[in-house]
């Protein structure tokens, strides 16, 4: 292999990959390739070594005081912390013909002495290097879409008229400086007037041209200032169903009004169409063509390497602006007034990118009486069907009456839930336990997760029942650090069933007991670090972890929706065509996994429950 190839091949391995070129170029002019057989002891406990050892080819066994601690194949390195340390604490064995490079140790305590970068990677913790590995695979394409800032797009002078001003005189000053909105100082209040409340005051309900123009101005305004990213300007509009924020300037003061437009002029991708489509949709037909798009939004983001957790948050605001606008069109106002829609489990945590199976219900008012329901959510389910969301296998959807039914009926379920738990009652409690509302009266949700924990005081032994399954399925990682694959399913491992329900249900289990409100899991785990549940590190360690393996399981269900011509949802990935850095950080986050299940199972005592 000549010199070019080895600092091609060098440079594609951490932390290698922070070299600057005279530095690689020292590292491939340095290294040597060797061929060990197999049984031949490499490094053995307590001696001094020489070099640090780069697979090419073949697996080396590490083996401590305590048996095998892992296995190393090709783009591995060994036995760095033995040479920062002086003597190693391990045994590396051949097990499968060797080829490697090898590179002084001079060299490598050089590199360490002389690039803080380099030096970093060995030093940080866990959490570090698996927050610095997520960047570094995110930032391939880092676009302008997450950096921009709202004080890079166009913001819309503040123009303001005094609370007594007609609407005459407000409109004169719309014209003259040729602006569509204008804000109304009352006191210490301040409110906008768009041209649209203009129109709908002034002409369709013939209010006076010379009232004052407070009394048709809209106010506790939402707002956000230029150092904030567009990104959340975005966020905040959808989720708000507004197309104006209020910016103040760095200093306090009032900057102008981001308009949306404006807002969406300056990216210049196609995805924040979808928020103007559902808006504009006026039947099921325009609102299922928006729906359609959103799968294409996802591949955009995710191609500019955008955060996971950013498209998480920005596809939920959607969905559920789509289920709203949805419920609008087949339920009578009558019907939305005296019921809450409510989206659970992964949507209703907010962690759902693809379209899943349907988990949905209704809660009614107490002694409303609406004939018509069944008619409506079937067709609700139906339609949300032709969407692309598939029927739950479980059948928890609003057309089933079991998951559309008054308040009061819903507290006798949830008792039933407590009091008489089952398999299937402590899966339908976490899937409502996730639930949020996304139309209607959301106070009936309240009431119902309100008489929820009113029932789980001081009921200690329930808990540890509730959060056992966080524990039920293996860790599809083996001993020697190895990947457990399921040979059924073309040797792939299961990212949901392994990494991410264990963390997911045991957060919530945690949440549960501490009786938070929040349902998204990275938000509850924010929420126990404060309320120091566990610490801060734990803490980070489960958010990047969790993280990470949401991407590789959108990237799964990105893989299968290309190669089928139809999206689903795919939570199996094949290790061996991740990356080194990839099956590295799978590791780790599984290793985190692992830990937590420890965590989980002293905090409820699961070793003593039967």
């Amino acid at each position: 292999m000549s010199t070019v190839e080895q600092q091609r091949f060098i440079a594609e391995i951490a932390p290698f990959d922070r070299l600057r070129e005279n530095e690689l170029r020292t590292v491939s002019e340095a290294m040597d390739i060797a061929y060990f057989k197999k049984g031949h002891h490499l490094i053995t406990r307590d001696s001094v070594p020489t070099h640090l050892y780069i697979i090419i080819k073949g697996i080396v066994q590490e083996v401590g005081e305590e048996g095998t601690l892992g296995v190393h194949v090709s783009q591995d390195m060994f036995d760095p912390i033995s040479l920062l340390e002086g003597k190693s604490k391990n045994d590396f064995i051949v097990q499968e013909e060797l080829i490697c490079y090898t590179l002084p140790k001079e060299i490598f305590l050089t590199l360490i002495n002389n690039n803080p970068s380099f030096q970093e990677f060995y030093y940080q913790d866990l959490s570090a290097r698996l927050n610095r590995m997520i960047e570094r695979r995110n930032n391939k394409d880092l676009s302008s879409f997450m950096v921009a800032k709202i004080g890079e797009a166009y913001i819309h002078p503040a123009i303001f008229v005094e609370a007594n001003a007609t609407i005459y005189d407000a409109v004169v000053t719309l014209k003259k400086h040729k602006a569509t909105s204008v804000l109304v100082q009352r006191g210490e209040q301040v409110g906008i007037v768009t041209d649209t409340d203009i129109r709908e005051h002034v002409v369709l309900r013939r209010c006076s041209v010379d009232a004052p123009i407070a009394d048709i101005a809209t106010y506790n305004l939402i707002s956000m200032r230029t150092d904030d990213f567009l990104f959340n300007a975005m966020l905040s509009m959808t989720k708000h169903s507004i197309k104006r924020l209020i910016i103040y300037n760095l200093e306090g003061g009032i900057a102008g009004v981001l308009d949306q437009m404006d807002l969406l002029s300056y990216f210049s991708n196609h995805s924040h169409l979808i928020v103007v489509q559902i808006e504009r949709a006026a039947n099921k037909d325009q609102l299922k063509k928006a729906s359609q798009n959103l799968t294409t939004m996802i591949q955009t983001l995710n191609a500019k390497g955008v955060k996971i957790r950013y498209i998480t948050q920005l596809v939920n605001e959607l969905n559920r602006k789509v289920f709203e606008k949805l419920y609008e069109f087949v339920a009578p106002p009558e019907l939305i007034a005296n019921s809450c829609l409510l989206v659970m489990g992964s949507e209703g945590r907010g962690e759902q990118i693809m379209k899943t199976d349907q988990d949905n219900a209704i809660i009614l008012r107490d002694g409303l009486n609406f004939p018509d329901l069944p008619a409506i959510t079937q067709e609700l389910s139906e339609t949300l069907m032709s969407f692309g969301y598939p029927p739950c296998a479980g059948n928890i959807m609003v057309n089933n009456p079991y998951w559309s039914k008054s308040l009061k009926a819903f507290q006798e379920e949830i008792y039933q839930w407590v009091n008489y738990p089952s398999h299937d009652s402590m899966m339908n409690l976490a899937i409502f336990f996730d639930a949020a509302a996304v139309s209607g009266d959301t106070e009936l949700l309240n009431s119902a997760k309100d008489y929820l924990f009113h029932l789980l005081q001081d009921n200690k032994p329930f808990y540890s029942v509730f959060a056992r399954p966080t524990v039920a399925f293996e860790t599809p990682l083996g001993m020697f650090a190895n990947f457990i694959v399921e040979k059924s399913h073309n040797n792939q491992l299961n990212i949901k069933k392994g990494g991410i329900f264990p963390i997911v249900h045991g957060i919530r289990s945690l949440a549960l007991e501490y009786r938070l409100s929040k349902t998204n899991t990275i938000e509850r785990i924010k929420e126990l670090m404060e309320l120091g549940v566990f610490d801060k590190k734990i803490g980070v360690e489960l958010i990047e972890a969790f993280a990470f393996m949401l991407s590789l399981r959108l990237q799964a269900e990105l893989d299968y929706a290309e190669s089928n011509s139809e999206q689903g949802y795919n939570n199996f990935i094949n290790p061996a065509k991740l990356n080194k850095l990839e099956r590295d950080l799978l590791k780790d986050s599984l290793k985190i996994v692992n830990e937590f299940k420890k965590f989980i199972t002293y905090h409820f005592k699961l070793n003593m429950v039967s």
